[in-house]
């Protein structure tokens, strides 16, 4: 079983953990999860897993090629005994968290960089959801961090191990309800550390990059510990609910700002440079987001009816569980299944963010959506026995998705004026 199939496996334990931090914030009285931000945060993480289902091929392709012909030594790890691979192992993750740190810091000093892993510092809470919330692009530029690994001389399956560590321990990180722990800041990155991470607040920008191990941080000058309430988000804002909009509108801004420069040498720099630079023929963007009275900048959440938001609720689940199947079952499922799977995750994320919007268009892309599900519904299950159980229970469930979204079609009118995005007034930052 590859390591996309126990992730199948595993995403629903962290399902369960996600449903255990937002009971204990309610028992905390502490707002950590904000309805549209979490289903954005889940959307974003099946965008990322479902590219890297197939990149992943690629990746471990690379890992062998470059360990068999590239290393100029194998580390040693037969005949070690339990202790010795242990120990091997450990020193594995050492170099793998040393890559991932570089990675993590050039990500925020280099605007390309910054472009992919912006999406992961759009969100304004912090939680177990947020781990999720990570571009696809970063997948790409990732791989020229890790591929070190078997170039260093530890094999693919270590590498892959170390690399799926990392990954998993960043849900211990995100968390808010945790306080600090004693002489584990010493050595570990702590929700405490990560928290002062994600903050937009001036002493806290760009510090604390280590993934399990805080130390590089402490060597190399960007360590900074709590000791302010930390405000997350990025500090121009991000006012979306829509996944593909967070993948992208980082891009867009970039090339908006290269095509003002009025040099090659200008429009190369504003995706080589940090995402603080610019000059007088190459400004920032407007920075835009709510305020309240006092001026001070307001969380971005939507008036979202109940009816509305449990609607969406339902269907983003729907989709997890076509994600989570195909995770599980994509060696075993022909092509056929795996393109139809693929392809109801992806126009399924494209209609849940203008739903929650109430963008006057959502209504019509949700009922091709539906369509979609009705159309593709008897050909996935048909192969299965007792498909017609399958196929009768799914076009059910379009159906009343069909009837639901008909009654809610007041929603999405053109101007209804108690319904538009909380009536926002945007004002320009200073």
């Amino acid at each position: 079983m590859g390591g996309l199939q126990y992730a199948g496996f595993i995403v629903p334990i962290l399902l369960g953990l996600t449903l255990l931090e937002y009971q204990v914030s309610k028992y905390k009285k502490k707002e950590v999860y904000r309805f549209s931000d979490t289903m954005v945060n889940m959307c974003c993480g099946m965008l990322e897993r479902l590219f890297d289902l197939f990149f992943v091929v690629l990746s471990y392709f690379i890992f062998g090629f470059l360990y068999e012909n590239v290393a100029p030594f194998y580390m040693p790890w037969e005949g070690l005994g339990i202790a010795g691979m242990v120990g091997m192992w450990i020193v594995a993750l050492l170099w793998g968290d040393f890559l991932a740190y570089w990675h993590h810091r050039l990500s925020h000093e280099i605007n390309m960089f910054w472009a992919a892993h912006i999406v992961h510092h759009q969100s304004e809470e912090l939680n177990i959801t947020t781990v999720f919330r990570v571009s696809a692009f970063a997948v790409i530029n990732r791989l020229l961090f890790w591929i070190w690994l078997p170039i260093i001389g530890f094999s693919p399956a270590v590498a892959t191990s170390v690399i799926l560590f990392i990954g998993l321990f960043q849900f211990v990180t995100h968390s808010r309800l945790v306080g600090k722990l004693g002489f584990l800041e010493y050595i570990f990155v702590t929700p405490s550390h990560h928290r002062v991470h994600h903050a937009r607040n001036d002493k806290y920008i760009d510090k604390n990059y280590g993934h399990v191990f805080i130390f590089w941080d402490k060597m190399l000058g960007t360590f900074e510990p709590e000791t302010e309430e930390p405000e997350f988000g990025i500090i121009t804002g991000f006012e979306s609910s829509n996944p593909y909009w967070a993948y992208l509108y980082y891009w867009t801004t970039l090339f908006k700002r290269a095509g003002k420069a009025k040099s090659w040498k200008n429009k190369l720099k504003v995706f080589v440079m940090p995402p603080a630079w610019e000059n007088e023929d190459v400004p920032h963007l407007p920075y835009s987001f709510e305020v309240d009275e006092n001026g001070k900048r307001k969380k971005y959440e939507l008036n979202l009816p109940f009816r509305l938001g449990f609607y969406t609720f339902i269907n983003v689940l729907f989709t997890m569980g076509c994600f989570i199947y195909l995770l599980i079952n994509h060696k075993a499922q022909g092509s056929l299944p795996t393109a139809q799977l693929t392809a109801i995750i992806l126009i399924s994320i494209v209609s849940f963010g203008p739903l929650m919007e109430r963008k006057k268009w959502a209504m019509k892309a949700d009922f091709f959506r539906l369509a979609f599900l009705a159309v593709n519904i008897p050909i996935f299950f048909w192969a299965f026995q007792y498909n017609w159980v399958f196929i009768a229970v799914f076009l059910i469930y379009t159906l009343i998705m069909f009837v639901w979204l008909m009654r809610m079609r007041e929603y999405f009118m053109e101007k209804p004026e108690e319904q538009v995005e909380s009536n926002r007034k945007w004002q320009v930052a200073k």
